[in-house]
């Protein structure tokens, strides 16, 4: 009944993130189609630097050549980093601007719910995204993936997002201290795409970038995911990706429920929850 009850809420916080969303069309569809054009340069980028859609280069570190598609994957996929920095992140955020953070924290259910049902929303939103981004570069550029690889991409997917929703909690909480969290938030998400091989192999980072993305989710996401899809090759299984992936899943999420209980209590306690 307690887990039923915690789902109703979730979902609740979803639908209502919705019919806020869907009442300013214009800015919905500007978020749709800004992803898309963020991409378009690093795929142009790659074309005049190479000479063409393919690298042999690329090739060698990597076992695939394919340019356009490497880079399309990477950056796609880590849209999902944005659901837990910007969605997640600022959840609690806009219930400030909104004035009514205090109002939905009074509701009786846990606080990580109502980050949770904004996390729900924000993989729904982001799930319509990557597939309207997929679709008009595949039509554009001509994407070759291998379809077998999609259901385990999508498994993939979801074992990442564990880790992603871990970090997410963590930012929600630190807004209601820091009040601009986009700042931490920021320095998060530039750092982790740097450190994630998203447009560019591992092998190209620095050695001490590289130790440092082998702690990362999106790393073995976004490598394990272009493995399936068009046959990456990396340094790790994907027995390990997925081991590693459930490991740091878990330290995320247990880190980041534990922070944000904390700071809960503290600005509860200095009666600074709703304060702007």
């Amino acid at each position: 009944m307690e887990i039923r009850h915690y789902l109703r809420a979730m979902n609740a916080e979803n639908i209502k993130e919705w019919k806020i969303e869907l009442t300013y069309r214009v800015d919905f569809i500007r978020g749709l189609f800004e992803p898309l054009i963020f991409v378009l340069p690093f795929i142009l980028y790659g074309i005049a630097i190479v000479g063409g859609k393919y690298s042999e280069n690329l090739e060698k570190l990597t076992g695939t050549g394919d340019l356009i598609t490497y880079t399309v994957i990477g950056y796609i996929f880590m849209g999902f980093l944005e659901t837990a920095v910007w969605g997640m992140g600022f959840a609690l955020r806009k219930e400030q601007w909104y004035g009514t953070l205090e109002q939905v924290f009074a509701a009786p259910v846990p606080r990580w719910v109502y980050v949770m049902g904004m996390a729900l929303h924000s993989t729904i939103h982001q799930g319509l995204i990557i597939l309207m981004q997929s679709v008009i570069i595949y039509f554009i550029f001509g994407l070759v993936l291998d379809i077998s690889g999609i259901l385990p991409s999508l498994l993939i997917i979801g074992i990442m997002m564990i880790s992603l929703y871990g970090l997410g909690i963590l930012l929600s909480s630190l807004v209601l201290i820091f009040k601009e969290g986009w700042i931490i938030s920021e320095i998060l998400y530039s750092f982790i795409i740097i450190v994630t091989p998203i447009a560019y192999p591992l092998a190209v980072l620095p050695s001490i970038l590289q130790k440092i993305s082998m702690y990362m989710p999106t790393t073995y996401g976004i490598t394990t995911i272009r493995h399936f899809l068009i046959g990456e090759v990396s340094t790790f299984t994907v027995f390990d990706a997925v081991l590693r992936l459930l490991v740091i899943g878990a330290a995320w999420v247990i880190f980041g429920l534990f922070i944000f209980n904390i700071i809960d209590k503290r600005v509860r306690n200095k009666g600074e929850l709703g304060t702007y």
